[in-house]
């Protein structure tokens, strides 16, 4: 079942949280979900990362109601629906095999949803020639699936699941088949249906751009639990565990000793760095982290490389030392920059091609970097 039933109207109004999950357990063969809460606010976009095999697609499932759950609550609009048939859940949805209908043309399965309603008429035919003119179908109404392509049959669910008229989509990795020019248009037309129809969206994805650019509030599923969920600014300045600071890629980790110094700042003994570090850390939080083996880290693209002609003394952590490799990106540059006080050691630097040309940087050259504090983040070491 690809598309449930809606009320007439669609929406609940006066709702702040659509979609509440309390404590949800569920099992897929050996898999355990370990118990999942979370919030998702009417007309948000809230969006689920985490690795292949993390249990995104079981969690969609099992709020669909394909999948039994152990243990825990689902509620839409302040309603319990954790034993609500499938097909009575007010609920669209974008599977990750798409599971178009074989026997039905493009137009038939986007019509499809709309069946078990009264209101089909010229308005919705309407919607349906704004939807599949903006992903570039409209000219595939008439044909079956197995005469699309991949990218085709993607966008032909994605517009049957917001033809449906349901207010609440369920969306599993809705742009992966599309190439990358139409990925980032049907990120802006996302976002105008969105506004425009009163959307709230549950969407899981494996694209952090993607994830950052729709996303209002993040949560990173992995192995089967719940690391973080927050708005995606603290997601992305605070990775919450060593586990999704690694799935966001972040080279830059230093083990370290967190002490708070007699004059109320905070300092980090790195030991990989051999370097002793200023953080800023919310004082109300350091009593947790005093005196414990922490990580700190800092994103490539936060490191800044200081120009020639500055004076290190005048930044907060610096180091002097030099370019280890530079990795052409095309757009931008990986710099792996070494510290001539510690072996071993390499800090990568992301630098965009306009930053990158204005520091004539070799490999060998005599560079300085800062960490400036209020980029470092700090996690508790397991």
């Amino acid at each position: 079942m690809v598309l449930v039933r809606c009320t007439a109207s669609g929406s609940w109004a006066g709702e702040v949280v659509v979609l509440e999950l309390q404590n949800i357990i569920t099992q897929a063969g050996a898999f355990r979900l370990e118990p999942v809460s979370l919030n998702v606010e009417e007309q948000s976009c809230h969006v689920i990362l985490g690795p292949t095999g993390s249990g995104k697609t079981v969690l969609l499932e099992t709020i669909l109601g394909l999948r039994k759950v152990g243990s825990g609550h689902i509620s839409l609009a302040g309603e319990d629906i954790t034993a609500v048939p499938v097909e009575k859940r007010s609920i669209g949805y974008v599977p990750q095999d798409l599971a178009l209908f074989p026997h039905l043309d493009v137009l038939e399965n986007i019509r499809y949803g709309n069946r078990v309603r009264r209101d089909v008429n010229h308005v919705h035919d309407g919607l349906i020639d704004e939807l599949t003119s903006a992903v570039q179908i409209e000219n595939l109404l008439h044909r079956l699936p197995e005469n699309l392509s991949g990218g085709e049959r993607q966008r032909v669910a994605l517009v049957r699941a917001i033809a449906s008229g349901c207010k609440v989509l369920l969306l599993d990795e809705p742009f992966s088949s599309v190439n990358e020019s139409l990925r980032k248009d049907l990120w802006l037309m996302m976002k105008q249906l969105q506004a425009r129809f009163g959307l709230t969206l549950l969407m899981i994805t494996h694209d952090l751009e993607e994830a950052f650019f729709l996303g209002d509030r993040l949560s990173v599923l992995i192995n089967g639990r719940m690391h973080q969920s927050s708005n995606k600014r603290s997601v992305y300045h605070q990775p919450a565990s060593l586990e999704v600071a690694q799935f966001f890629g972040i080279k830059n980790l230093f083990e370290g000793t967190l002490n708070r110094n007699t004059d109320g700042g905070v300092t980090i003994k790195a030991s990989t760095l051999q370097y002793d570090l200023e953080v800023d850390f919310d004082k109300t939080s350091t009593d947790a982290f005093d005196n414990k083996e922490v990580i700190t880290g800092i994103r490539a693209n936060e490191v800044m490389i200081l120009r020639e002609d500055a004076d290190p003394s005048r930044w907060e952590n610096t180091m002097t030392g030099h370019v280890h490799a530079i990795l052409d990106k095309g757009a931008s540059y990986t710099v792996l920059f070494s510290p001539d006080h510690v072996a071993d050691v390499n800090i990568e630097v992301e630098l965009n091609s306009h930053a990158y040309r204005r520091l004539r940087l070799n490999e060998g050259k005599k560079i300085s970097i800062s960490l400036k504090k209020e980029n470092l983040f700090v996690i508790q070491k397991a």
